[in-house]
């Protein structure tokens, strides 16, 4: 608590390190688990042979850039004390009470990327899912009611990530972590995935929609030479493009119960795009839209959530044309681009009204995640 409030930061990261695909991954995938190796002639953290992040000579934006290197290097000098232990539990939880985080919710730093490439064998991608979970779950045993965890999915095989889900779920995760770009070709609005929100909506269990840096599948980022500008683009308008395919494409309508979490894109936006969706509902209504039969905003008000940064100056502005229910805060802990350990005051210093920051920074972080359960 801080200030008064509880607060669940609803976007930070695990720090994987190399013992959670070679130590956890199943048996039979042994030795095809992820881990450093040279492709041609440079060294790079692969899998199936080939690099995680893009190599060099590859269109998508890098994130191999000396300078760039080390304005992370000097960034991530204020979690000292959490590099020291290697990002452990106990240095994690040390952090969240110095400065008032009653919850946490996961996600992975590595495994994302990960999910930023296609497998040539899907499987694979399944057994790395399952180590980055099975794994995830025994870190947060340190405190499970504190240090929540979203599971991995095999999104490329539906079939694998339905089996993925029910697990992750039965073993205590909170939430389900899946990449907002087109996997195969599919939009998360695709019908192949249909099956899969099915499951996850009778779970009871949300989505939370996060993109990751430099990845091997279609990205706005890839407009862009340069880390720091594709990462601008990328995360909110992946969250952009998600948003109208579920709302347009029938997900919304047809799971109705399917809670749908926005991290890490900032919030500013949402009012905008509720209004490009209006306007183009206002002119052609369900033309080509045969699943759409109420207006946009009344799905995203039935299914959807979007976390923001303490610091975001168009978070007031947000509030009055959207609503206070709709919105959670994030800090990205402990990646270098976040906010913490200044996020949270700056939320609390929002010149907006004790009742909005009481529902965003905990109220509707627990109706999302089901945490009251």
């Amino acid at each position: 608590m801080r200030d008064g409030y509880k607060i669940v930061d609803t976007d930070c990261h695990q720090m994987e390190n190399q013992a959670v695909w070679s130590d956890y991954i199943d048996a039979p995938f042994k030795g095809r688990e992820p881990k450093p190796g040279e492709y041609k002639g440079k060294k790079y953290f692969c899998v199936e042979g080939e690099p995680v992040q893009p190599p060099e000579e590859e269109g998508h934006y890098p994130m191999h850039a000396p300078e760039f290197l080390e304005a992370v290097d000097k960034a991530m000098r204020r979690f000292k004390r959490a590099r020291d232990t290697r990002f452990s539990p106990e240095s994690r939880l040390m952090d969240m009470d110095e400065e008032g985080v009653d919850v946490q919710i996961m996600y992975p730093t590595i495994g994302g990327q990960i999910l930023g490439r296609e497998f040539k064998d899907p499987e694979l991608l399944a057994a790395i899912c399952r180590a980055y979970n099975d794994w995830s779950r025994e870190y947060c045993a340190k405190d499970p009611k504190r240090l929540r965890w979203a599971a991995m999915l095999p999104l490329q095989a539906t079939d694998l990530a339905i089996e993925e889900a029910s697990r992750a779920a039965a073993n205590g995760a909170v939430s389900f972590y899946v990449r907002p770009n087109p996997i195969c070709g599919r939009g998360l609005h695709h019908a192949d995935n249909w099956p899969l929100w099915a499951v996850v909506e009778k779970l009871n269990m949300p989505l939370s929609l996060h993109d990751s840096g430099s990845p091997r599948i279609p990205s706005f980022g890839d407009r862009m030479e340069s880390h720091t500008a594709g990462h601008i683009l990328s995360h909110p308008f992946e969250a952009m493009s998600a948003m109208a395919g579920l709302i347009w494409f029938g997900v919304a309508e047809h799971f109705p119960k399917l809670r749908i979490v926005h991290v890490e894109a900032d919030a500013g936006w949402t009012p905008y795009w509720l209004q490009r969706m209006e306007q183009h509902y206002d002119f052609s209504g369900k033309a080509e839209h045969p699943h759409m039969h109420r207006p946009p905003t009344e799905y995203f008000k039935q299914n959807f959530f979007v976390a923001a940064r303490g610091d975001e100056r168009t978070l007031g502005a947000a509030i009055d044309l959207v609503g206070e229910d709709y919105f959670l805060f994030n800090t990205d802990y402990p990646h270098p681009d976040g906010t913490f350990p200044w996020g949270m005051k700056s939320l609390t210093d929002q010149p907006i009204s004790q009742q909005a920051k009481r529902k965003i920074l905990w109220d509707n972080a627990v109706r999302a995640f089901n945490l009251a359960a």
